[in-house]
């Protein structure tokens, strides 16, 4: 046998070899990586959209805590029975802070108006104080839902001139006025309860408080 046929045999058998190595073990394991290189892409997927739903998950827990803080807020603001000893405290809270001095408190019964989803508590308050005294309790009532404290409408006011007012006026002096205010609580029952009359004071039934003037 010739030398070159020898050199021919020998590349034929190495590339023969090399065939079988590569169908026999190089082949399935390129398949295996390939098998493998897609489970991972998948876990991967899997992981992100876990991690993009944990987000959302987050974003809704967060979202939660405050709707519940804003439900809290709400039901101080509009609570759904007339709390009327707590009512009287911040009511009492406002006279201090506005230097006026309390006569009574009247509440009334608990009202619904049809058509509406609130029921309303009246409270008619007599008081002293001077005009500026007066102002600072009504703009107080009004901004007391920031507080948040309860949702209070003034209907009516009403005012003269204390009779113990004496040396009359001045320019840099305001007159004592007894004044009446009529002014409304709100109330936010629930389904089925509209117009109970639960824990309202009957009608006409005075409650007596004094403030102290607080320092302006």
């Amino acid at each position: 046998m010739s030398r070159n046929l020898r050199l021919i045999l020998m590349s034929v058998g190495l590339v023969a070899f090399a065939v079988v190595i590569y169908f026999v073990v190089l082949s399935p394991i390129r398949a295996d990586i390939k098998n493998t290189n897609s489970a991972i892409a998948d876990q991967q997927q899997k992981l992100q959209d876990a991690n993009a739903k944990l987000g959302q998950a987050d974003t809704v827990k967060a979202e939660g805590k405050r709707n519940e803080a804003r439900l809290l807020e709400l039901a101080k603001m509009i609570p759904p029975t007339p709390e009327l000893p707590s009512l009287l405290l911040q009511i009492q809270d406002l006279a201090n802070q506005s230097g006026i001095d309390f006569i009574s408190i009247a509440p009334g019964a608990v009202q619904s108006t049809a058509g509406s989803q609130y029921e309303t508590m009246p409270l008619d308050l007599t008081f002293s104080g001077t005009f500026f005294d007066l102002s600072d309790f009504v703009y107080r009532a009004e901004q007391m839902v920031a507080g948040p404290g309860r949702l209070l409408a003034i209907k009516t006011i009403g005012l003269t001139v204390s009779n113990g007012t004496t040396g009359g006026v001045t320019a840099s002096s305001s007159p004592k006025l007894d004044v009446h205010v009529s002014l409304l609580a709100y109330i936010l029952p629930a389904a089925g309860s509209a117009g109970s009359t639960t824990g309202a004071a009957p009608a006409g039934t005075t409650t007596s408080t004094t403030a102290s003037p607080a320092k302006k």
